[in-house]
């Protein structure tokens, strides 16, 4: 009877985390809430995750996971890995860092967390990340499991509130048409973080939710001729190289300096998700 009542207070800290985000006259959670094991959360994974005691040893696989983790205060309970390591050497890695928990990023391989949790016997938690709200949830998920539901909705408080000031800074504005380049004509889905804090800064990427791997086709992109071409943190991307390119020069983006660097933190899904939407929508709607 006891593990109910305290799989039920977990429950319960659940859902005072997400009222206090989505209002902020609520008052704190208790220091009993921020202690209750059992703690149950879904994350990305088909199954969840079930820590029984606060974690003690965490390994982070993935930049948003390390900056969280970080931001949350966790830095004496982090076990740093190689995380650019896949297959078995990143098992390996996993394995000898000795962890109780792993908090992934969705974007490692479903088979090298299941080998690692067998080989360590640690709890799996991959972090939702496709949308800002699935940020949102994500890092009050962490701050639960790892005992910091509090600092988690401090942080969580923190996006909302530069979410709140993108909206109504750019309420009414004409939406905008996005061409989004990783990298040699590569691009993004809308279905991602980035697609998600463009349409919350009031534009939408003309390459869709799907597009194919590979460069996206230069015919196409101008057919569809974007008013902003934007180039992520690591793309290597200038005004200047774009405008000697065939495939852009001809481009209204291109052709009006419509050309922004977007920040590092557009791609990670991590506490600095607010300030990049703030950024984007400057480039957006200067």
């Amino acid at each position: 009877m006891g593990r109910v009542r305290v799989a039920l207070a977990g429950s319960i800290a659940l859902l005072l985390l997400a009222a206090g985000t989505a209002c902020g006259e609520r008052k704190e959670p208790t220091g009993a809430l921020a202690e209750s094991y059992p703690v149950t959360v879904q994350g990305a994974s088909d199954s969840p995750t079930v820590v029984q005691s606060a974690p003690h040893r965490i390994v982070p696989v993935g930049a948003g996971p390390r900056q969280i983790l970080r931001s949350l205060g966790l830095g004496r309970r982090v076990v740093t890995v190689n995380d650019a390591l896949v297959g078995l050497p990143l098992v390996d890695a996993i394995r000898r860092a000795k962890p109780d928990l792993i908090v992934a990023s969705s974007g490692t391989d479903p088979l090298d967390l299941a080998r690692a949790r067998a080989a360590t016997k640690a709890q799996v938690y991959v972090e939702p990340s496709s949308s800002l709200d699935e940020l949102v949830q994500a890092i009050g998920e962490i701050g639960l499991i790892t005992g910091e539901p509090i600092a988690a909705r401090h942080l969580t408080a923190r996006i909302q509130a530069k979410r709140r000031a993108v909206a109504a800074r750019v309420a009414g504005t004409n939406i905008v048409t996005v061409f989004v380049d990783d990298g040699d004509l590569s691009t993004i889905s809308t279905h991602s973080l980035l697609g998600d804090l463009i349409r919350e800064a009031r534009g939408r990427s003309v390459a869709g939710a799907s597009p194919e791997q590979g460069p996206f086709p230069a015919q196409r992109l101008r057919r569809l001729n974007p008013d902003v071409y934007v180039g992520t943190a690591s793309s290597g991307l200038t005004l200047k190289g774009l405008r000697a390119r065939p495939q852009t020069r001809s481009l209204r983006a291109i052709r009006n300096g419509r050309f922004a660097v977007l920040p590092s933190d557009a791609t990670v899904a991590g506490p600095g998700a607010g300030t990049a939407l703030a950024e984007i929508a400057q480039i957006l709607h200067p």
